[in-house]
């Protein structure tokens, strides 16, 4: 293995020692689905990022967050072979690693922005595994006998493939609100609509009048000047 690259996994395990990091490995060249789970109430409103921590001491430099418009969170936005997506619903970050790379392993953090600031979610370790069908060299990728400093750290067992392997997911919680929401609107459009053209056409309707019989009150009047007459 390259020093520069020891010295870089050296440093990442260094940092993420003695946080509760949850790790997550991969597959070299597969994907890998990273979730963060977090309080739906307390982040209520806020844009969610996946970043990477530089050094023990550098900043969290940002990969990619997810869409502008909170409402529309639950669409998935890309940046190169990483996307993000979030169940703001069910308090859930979602983080698609696409064909994974060594270069890919390392100390990363999901966050929850309002305005200028960022609250920690949680800290995610990925590691990237040699596949055992690919004729790569174990060496060059992180496996987990150069992890041993994470004992303490929970460990995700996840699931690895390719693309055209990865099953569709549910529609998440977001996306079942949001079209409540525009079926409940659109209810009460339509019910206000029919309310004003009932009220309009009980407004407008002549009052009724009783069964006519054929009775003349001139008739009556011609009956009582002749009787006068007489």
């Amino acid at each position: 293995m390259e020093p520069l690259r020891l010295l870089f996994l050296l440093s990442v395990t260094e940092l993420s020692r003695g946080l509760n990091a949850t790790v997550f490995r991969g597959l070299a060249g597969q994907s890998l689905r990273v979730s963060c789970p977090y309080n739906s109430r307390e982040h209520w409103g806020r844009r969610k990022a996946w970043c990477r921590q530089l050094g023990a001491e550098g900043p969290c430099q940002r990969v990619v967050s997810t869409h502008s418009s909170w409402l529309l969170s639950f669409v998935k936005m890309w940046n190169g072979s990483t996307a993000v997506s979030d169940d703001a619903l069910g308090g859930r970050l979602t983080v698609t690693l696409r064909n994974l790379q060594a270069h890919d392993a390392g100390l990363y953090q999901c966050q929850s922005l309002r305005g200028s600031e960022a609250d920690t979610l949680g800290e995610v370790l990925v590691e990237v595994l040699a596949d055992p069908l690919d004729g790569q060299d174990p060496g060059e990728l992180w496996t987990p006998e150069q992890s041993q400093g994470f004992e303490d750290a929970q460990v995700e067992h996840s699931v690895s493939r390719s693309l055209q392997e990865e099953e569709i997911p549910f529609p998440p919680t977001s996306i079942l609100f949001l079209l409540a929401c525009i079926f409940l609107s659109k209810l009460l459009a339509a019910s206000a609509l029919w309310a004003a053209a009932w009220h309009g056409r009980k407004r407008g309707t002549p009052p009724a009048s009783g069964p006519d019989y054929g009775y003349d009150p001139g008739d009556q009047l011609q009956t009582l000047t002749g009787l006068r007459d007489t």
